[in-house]
């Protein structure tokens, strides 16, 4: 099976050519007056333009996403550099990576090393977190820990999604698309007043597709999709105080997993006689698979969200409860063969509340502080299914099962001060107190738990993170700042069926980020030209991982510790008011400084799922037609070098993605009134294939696709404005 390989030299002489040509025009640019649009953000929980934000940042707005055919949180990556999100499954779990930091755990007993909150409302566990991403205003993937804002496992970064508000007048909205491989996606929304004081807005979306991957069987395509979602939101608004209450949900029956064997050697995960007996005839996305599983979702939140401006400060408090249900079945060995089934069942149960205190950032001192409280409770049940041609023969035709309940408390306190030293310097301090209380009952059975057990862990943890950062305007436009951050990631409990009692009662420590930026943000031209680089770097230390102690036996701990040295760049310009550029990368060295398994050492090998560069570019060009209306043509690149999916850096086909690189292409035309949209697309123009994650077992790779070239068209009116 062939993987298509690009160098990453183009990518960067590509960058050197948009620059080029950016600079080359933009004497032009300044006698137009159609400059780059501004966008703001609430990084650090306040309004701000994002150059004058001293954070490493990428902020797409919901539009954009739309228009880019963005639904599912898997393909920010490809516009934030430096993120990698693994997707296995459509919804099962989401390995994510930002700055040589991440998790490889599935289990509920983890936590990850990447934030995700839905309007300032932490998205607990690792189970259900490709939500549709519906009627959004923006989302911004924060680079480096957020320790001392965010909090709760941001050591790594946040990725904030902010959901568009109840509008005063009234307005609709409404997208459809309609692609191959039976891709139907249909979205409206619809806000106004009920009364002068009282706003609303109500959004729904309907999503299915027949997936990528045909199983030659027979049966139902693994990967399939079919979702409906729905946001209702009520909002009070009085002369002091608004009140949000929204009430969100989604309801997925999805198909299993698309995963098969990538590697040539397949003892990993076949007994010998199975794999004499595989069936010939497969590729890349045609494989026969001997049961047909699923993916299914439902997912229940309400937020309530006050706002009021005292004498003394802007208090804002938001109170949440969700719950999500997610049950899984998936042909676990990605074959006909009966080797392994996996069957899970999760549900999780969480509630948070955040209140806090800010200045009206008019003065030259700000300052902000507030309270957290966090409750989590995950059910989780896995049951495994070995069949006849498992590899080992004394494990063949018996079930294990992993049957746990995980409860958190999180309380924290946070408060952060800034003062303007003069017009051009000024400082900020923050800090995070976190105490974290978790417990698990457990009862393990089958495998390598020959008798079962019953275990009843539970840890206490507590963290003080600091963070500092001194600004300086250069000049009005230009900002150069440097920055520490400290993260703290909670401790948790052991992974999927431990062997012993002693490894499940064992729980591992927390980890720790330490990091370090200097960065530049700048606007040149008159707004013509924008130019941002942040030189980072991330110590991480009690790195949490995932150890393979022999045949069968894995546990959980503090055994390591990563560096992690880069550079974020990115150029944007419109030297004609027609063009549109803009060039995102990030070069890093992510590598482990200590990790020892066994007898060996992984030192000096890289970090997993963080790859020397990544880059996305992107070109628009407007064509006047006459009458008022628009022709638009969207070009877009990615590229991402070689990824490693295990600490060994396995560099055997099948077990890593070499260096690959993406193109997609939208032609729009805009009318002169009627504010709609008509847009044909084709993504992946040139068919690349690519893994979107991999699983190693020893020698064997248990891998899911990329997707392949797409096309389809999409419709887009919204009379907001």
């Amino acid at each position: 099976m062939t993987i298509k390989k690009h160098k990453p030299g183009r990518a960067l002489l590509g960058t050197s050519a948009l620059i080029w040509f950016a600079s080359c025009t933009l004497a032009q640019a300044q006698a137009d007056s159609a400059g780059i649009e501004s966008v703001v953000v609430t990084a650090e929980k306040r309004a701000e333009n994002i150059q004058d934000v001293p954070i490493s940042m990428v902020a797409l707005s919901g539009d954009a996403m739309t228009r880019a055919g963005v639904s599912t949180l898997d393909g920010l990556q490809h516009y934030a550099p430096g993120l990698t999100i693994s997707n296995v499954g459509n919804g099962f779990v989401s390995y994510t990576y930002l700055r040589g930091s991440g998790t490889n755990q599935i289990d509920a007993g983890s936590d990850p090393s990447v934030a995700y909150f839905i309007d300032e409302v932490y998205i607990g566990g690792t189970a259900g977190l490709q939500f549709d991403l519906l009627d959004v205003d923006r989302v911004e993937v924060l680079k480096g820990p957020q320790g001392t804002l965010f909090g709760r496992n941001a050591s790594a970064g946040a990725i904030s999604i902010t959901t568009k508000r109840p509008e005063k007048a009234f307005a609709t909205g409404f997208d459809a698309t309609i692609g191959n491989y039976g891709e139907y996606v249909a979205r409206g929304s619809v806000t106004g007043p009920i009364s002068e004081n009282l706003l609303y807005r109500f959004s729904a979306g309907y999503k299915r597709g027949d997936g990528y991957t045909d199983n030659l069987a027979g049966g139902p395509r693994p990967g399939r999709v079919s979702s409906f979602g729905a946001r209702g939101q009520l909002e009070w608004v009085g002369d002091r105080a608004t009140f949000l209450l929204t009430l969100d949900g989604l309801t997925a029956r999805d198909g299993m997993t698309n995963q098969f064997i990538s590697t040539a050697n397949k003892f990993g995960l076949l007994s010998p006689a199975a794999i004499s007996a595989l069936p010939s005839g497969e590729n890349f996305y045609k494989h026969y698979y001997n049961a047909n599983g699923y993916e299914d979702q439902d997912l229940f939140g309400v937020t309530g969200r006050l706002e009021w401006n005292t004498p003394i400060g802007a208090l804002t408090s938001i109170s949440a409860f969700r719950t999500n249900r997610f049950s899984r079945l998936q042909d676990q060995d990605g074959t006909i063969a009966a080797s392994y089934v996996l069957g899970s069942n999760e549900r999780d149960n969480t509630f948070s509340q955040e209140i806090r205190l800010a200045s009206d950032g008019q003065s030259a001192l700000r300052w902000l502080g507030g309270l957290y409280y966090y409750h989590g409770r995950i059910t989780d049940q896995f049951t495994v299914g070995a069949g006849p041609d498992f590899p080992t023969a004394i494990v063949q035709n018996t079930t294990a099962l992993d049957f746990s309940t995980i409860t958190t408390d999180s309380y924290a306190a946070f408060g952060q001060i800034s003062y303007d030293i003069t017009d051009q310097i000024s400082i900020t301090a923050g800090g995070r107190y976190t105490e974290d209380d978790k417990s698990d009952s457990r009862s393990v059975k089958g495998f390598l738990a020959s008798v079962p057990f019953l275990v009843n862990p539970s840890a206490k943890w507590h963290a003080f993170n600091p963070s500092a950062t001194l600004n300086y305007k250069v000049a009005p436009d230009v900002l150069t700042y440097f920055s520490y951050r400290q993260g703290f990631k909670s401790g948790g409990f052991q992974t999927l069926l431990p062997a012993t009692p002693l490894i499940a009662s064992t729980p591992f420590a927390p980890e720790k980020v330490n990091s370090y930026e200097l960065g530049l943000k700048s606007t040149w031209f008159d707004n013509h030209m924008i130019l941002n680089a942040a030189l980072f770097r991330s110590d991480i230390t009690d790195q949490q991982i995932l150890r393979i102690m022999g045949p069968g036996v894995q546990t959980i701990d503090n055994a390591g510790a990563t560096q992690a040295d880069g550079l974020d760049l990115s150029v944007e310009a419109r030297p004609i008011p027609e063009l549109h550029l803009r060039a995102d990368m990030t070069f890093q060295h992510a590598q482990f400084q200590r990790y020892q398994n066994g007898a060996i050492s992984y030192a000096g090998r890289r970090q997993l799922r963080s790859p020397d560069f990544s880059g996305s570019y992107s070109a628009d060009y407007n064509f006047a037609l006459g009458g008022g209306a628009n022709f638009a043509v969207r070009g877009e690149y990615t590229y991402t070098s070689n990824s490693y999916f295990d600490a060994a850096n396995s560099a055997t086909p099948g077990l890593f993605q070499p260096g690959y690189g993406l193109g997609n292409l939208f032609l729009t035309y805009l009318p002169a009134a009627g504010n709609w949209e008509l847009a044909a697309w084709v993504k992946n123009v040139g068919d690349t294939r690519y893994y979107r994650n991999i699983a190693v077992a020893g020698p064997t790779g248990l891998a899911v696709p990329g997707d392949p070239l797409t096309f389809g068209v999409s419709f887009h009116i919204n009379t907001e404005q």
